[in-house]
């Protein structure tokens, strides 16, 4: 019974998501229909990235309505009814479900962890052919005891240009100073080619020893200031892996600076997609025991409204946290653990529902 339901469950969320990785492929691909290069194999290329790109949002939609479909089905063909008279339990029929969702969203927030959440980015600079589109510029970092300038930063390429490092004492006193105008981010740090340092005198007496002036072949700054973590921190609407982001957290924190933003990320990655099973315990309550005891076209079309309500709830407040209009912990953690509540109330319950 268990691998029937299961098999039967993931098979419709195969076909829901095939579909709607179609539709929004085919939607995005007119959009860039001009622009598309005349090479096939940055064409293919750029399908492939926006496949991937189109899966962070049709995925956990999709696992949601195949529960949908699947409980309907199962209810119209009068096997729900079947199962229940052959002695299983609604909280049984329940539990395939639940641990195919689950594997499927934990399978969802690992791949938030890798560089599976660059492909938006990838796939635009494909169509700006090396313009890169997704480029940081004037940006001001502060790193221990030094101010670092950047002029430009290409997260893609891990590339900078126009690089200038002030180095300041103890006492806020600025003591040396490099610029450089290309770095290239190699072994964990930042190295600036063909750097020029400048020293400034401790003492500043006339007739001594003046500003020193000296060229380095490499000059070494920013130990774990990856570009995506720089991108993380100081862009709007940054594209970032889990990963990342707590590098970018653990920064932030060792600079005592603001890390709501890093937070909204890692909640909306991690804890959120959690929606998705919370829900389906919901849903499976409300299925009835017999096709004739409920409208099944009427209760489907709820269903999948507040399926796309809910979805649509957390993807906005996840948007606001991150943007940083209200805190993470109210719009992300709050509705969720409501959530949750609500989920293990009617699960509780199940069984005794007629």
């Amino acid at each position: 019974m268990f691998f029937y339901l299961a098999w039967n469950y993931f098979r419709f969320v195969l076909i829901i998501f095939s579909a709607l990785q179609v539709f929004f492929i085919s939607i995005d691909s007119l959009k860039y229909l001009d622009q598309l290069p005349s090479s096939a194999n940055l064409i293919i290329l750029f399908f492939v990235y926006d496949f991937l790109y189109a899966l962070n949002y049709t995925l956990p939609i999709s696992i949601l309505l195949a529960s949908i479909i699947f409980y309907l089905n199962l209810t119209k063909s009068n096997q729900y009814t079947a199962f229940l008279a052959l002695g299983y339990s609604k909280r049984k029929i329940l539990s395939p479900i639940l641990m195919v969702s689950t594997f499927l969203i934990l399978f969802y927030i690992g791949l938030n962890a890798t560089p599976f959440v660059y492909a938006q980015e990838k796939a635009e600079a494909i169509i700006s052919q090396g313009n890169f589109s997704n480029i940081t510029e004037d940006l001001l970092v502060k790193y221990k005891d030094n101010y670092v300038y950047f002029g430009k930063i290409y997260p893609l390429i891990q590339k900078a240009e126009n690089i200038k490092v002030f180095k300041l004492d103890s006492n806020g006193i600025l003591e040396n100073f490099a610029q450089s105008k290309e770095a290239h981010f190699i072994d964990n740090y930042w190295v600036m080619n063909q750097a020029i340092v400048s020293s400034v005198p401790k003492q500043l007496i006339l007739g001594a020893k003046g500003l020193e002036v000296k060229e380095e072949e490499e000059f070494r700054i920013l130990k774990g200031f990856r570009p995506k973590v720089l991108d993380t921190i100081y862009q709007n609407k940054p594209s970032v892996s889990i990963i990342d982001a707590f590098q970018s957290l653990h920064i932030l924190k060792k600079q005592e600076a603001n890390h709501t933003k890093i937070r909204a990320i890692l909640y909306s990655f991690i804890l959120v997609p959690f929606f998705v099973p919370l829900t389906i315990m919901i849903i499976a309550f409300f299925i009835p025991s017999l096709a004739r005891y409920s409208n099944l076209a009427l209760l489907g079309f709820i269903f999948i409204v507040l399926s796309l309500v809910i979805w649509g709830l957390f993807f906005a407040f996840g948007k606001m946290s991150v943007s940083g209009l209200l805190s993470p912990e109210l719009m992300l953690l709050i509705p969720l653990s409501l959530l949750c509540l609500l989920s293990l109330f009617y699960i509780s319950r199940i069984n005794f529902k007629m």
